[in-house]
């Protein structure tokens, strides 16, 4: 458990870059030079709790800043010290994610064991073909190394995406390791990545506690499809010699955490509800009486990345990574406006497939100086790829959208317009009228569509990771009884001074422009519409 001093560990980088450039060169006795200038890092109570434990499976609910990324440094090179050659089985919810987000930490946790990228280990390739001479293989090495980790020593690492199906299936592996696990899909482990926990060299592993080992990492889960790694708690207590579950927040690791690092958490969390989950590990309390609550995650949400566009860790994320954007179709845009939040969901319409899709959602706060027009500087920086193949924007919102602001003569969606078509693309404003409509017509639409029965209607689909706050809005969004009785969304998260605006049922909202404004024709049956729904009275 060592690493190097910073300017021992700046010299190294220099030194392997170094190699590099001059096409490969001697690593080997740069790797000697490290081993010799390592020292030890300590661990706090959870991360030494985790490390001596001897179960096969551990289930770390760790909150943010407990030292996850540590944990997993330590973890990885005692897999090393101990199973040199064997396979393990890195699982993410989605490759992109992998690369953009738990690749560069996992990248910090192997430096502060003396372990570094381009010389101990390379990412999505092999090493240079001067060294592979030298270069440990895996006892089963894979076919292709563009989702692999090959380190010195012959250890190898499969990156497993559970937006691929199947992803996994058919491996056989040593070792798990699933971070941000409460955003996994229990289904997908049961089925195609715990199944391959055969073991590649029986006869050399077997003694390692290692082998046949799980873990899995997450702060407490944000919504009930990852209760599956609550569930563990209980089996924990089953079956204590082969299941640990280690709950710890960082008050733990507070000395390696910056000064007020959890009040600006908290005052940058979604809702206080979100911070309590993901940094006080105080699980949330998933409603039933939902505006949307037919919103099924296994049926209305998928993944789905462009992964000839994502390749290194690190690349910048647009639309050219995203494979549910179809070039050619109009962008509609779904807004709502406020001065402590504006925010938008990007979608399309795909006609030939009878489909709406939801493709991103995205919110600048006023509490962070933002407004309007850097909401649409975003989008248009985000979405400027697909101007090529067209232009056209429909956009949708509220009625405040019609009204001017005071202080010019444009309309808030005339605004928007006129930013937009000076950056290259053709806006149509969609909204006419200056009446909202009433909840319970929406919430009722929103039954038919998730419903999928009637073939007037589009299946509605919304992309799992670029809509994560969207996702939060609708489904934490609840119903209240109305002064007739009748259904209306329960919006007083905005008006709560304990919940930061970034979320609450702006999105939401901002979603339901859109959708209504299309569909809404469909809600009338022979030319009458729908009854309304009310709340019985206990």
């Amino acid at each position: 458990m060592k690493s190097l001093t910073p300017t021992q560990e700046q010299d190294l980088k220099t030194e392997i870059r170094k190699l590099h450039e001059k096409g490969g060169g001697d690593f080997e006795t740069l790797l000697k030079q490290v081993e010799k200038r390592r020292k030890v890092v300590p661990l706090n109570l959870p991360q030494y709790v985790a490390a001596i434990s001897s179960a096969k499976t551990k289930i770390l609910e760790w909150g943010r800043g407990t030292g996850k990324t540590t944990y997993r440094g330590v973890h990885w090179s005692s897999i090393m010290n101990e199973m040199p050659r064997s396979t393990g089985l890195f699982i993410g919810p989605s490759y992109q994610f992998i690369l953009t987000r738990i690749i560069p930490s996992l990248v910090q946790g192997l430096e502060m064991f003396g372990i570094y990228r381009d010389l101990h280990y390379f990412i999505g390739t092999q090493p240079p073909r001067s060294w592979r001479k030298s270069w440990v293989k895996a006892y089963q090495p894979p076919a292709k190394y563009d989702r692999y980790i090959t380190f010195w020593n012959g250890v190898g690492v499969h990156l497993i995406s559970h937006d691929v199906p199947g992803d996994g299936r058919g491996l056989n592996a040593d070792w798990i390791d699933g971070d941000e696990a409460g955003l996994l899909k229990a289904s997908a482990l049961q089925e195609n990545t715990d199944p391959t926990l055969r073991g590649t060299k029986k006869a050399v592993f077997q003694k390692s506690r290692y082998f046949g080992s799980r873990i899995y990492t997450s702060s407490t889960p944000l919504t009930a499809e990852g209760q599956w790694f609550i569930d563990y708690e209980d089996r924990a207590v089953q079956y204590p010699d082969n299941i640990a579950f280690i709950k710890a927040t960082c008050e733990h690791n507070l000395e390696h955490l910056r000064e007020g690092y959890l009040k600006e958490a908290q005052d940058n969390a979604y809702q206080y509800w979100v911070y309590l989950a993901e940094y006080e590990n105080v699980r949330p309390k998933f409603t039933k009486d939902s505006f949307y609550n037919l919103l099924d995650t296994d049926l209305h949400l998928y993944s789905n990345f462009n992964y000839d566009y994502y390749t290194q860790p690190g690349q910048t994320v647009d639309c050219r990574g995203d494979a549910d954007l179809v070039a050619g179709v109009p962008i509609i845009l779904s807004g709502d406006w406020g001065a402590a939040i504006n925010c938008v969901t990007i979608n399309q319409h795909l006609k030939s497939i009878n489909e709406f899709r939801t493709l991103k959602s995205m919110y600048v706060l006023g509490d962070e100086q933002k407004m309007q027009d850097d909401l649409y500087k975003d989008f248009h920086q985000y979405y400027l790829p697909h101007q090529a193949t067209c232009k056209d924007i429909y956009f949708y919102y509220d009625k405040s959208g019609n009204l001017e602001t005071g202080h010019t003569k444009q309309t808030r969606a005339e605004q928007v317009r006129q930013q937009l078509t000076r950056l290259g693309w053709r806006v149509h404003l969609m909204t006419t009228g200056t009446i909202n409509v009433e909840h319970y017509k929406k919430y009722l639409l929103w039954q038919k569509i998730f419903k999928e029965r009637d073939p007037l209607l589009p299946r509605y689909r919304m992309n799992r990771e670029n809509c994560r706050e969207l996702y939060l809005s609708m489904r934490n969004a609840k119903t209240k009884k109305g002064s007739s009785g009748e259904i209306k969304k329960d919006k007083s998260s905005e008006k709560n001074p304990k919940i930061p605006r970034q979320e609450a049922t702006d999105l939401s909202d901002a979603n339901d422009n859109a959708v209504w404004s299309m569909f809404n024709a469909y809600l009338y049956n022979s030319g009458m519409l729908m009854p309304s729904l009310h709340i019985k009275s206990s």
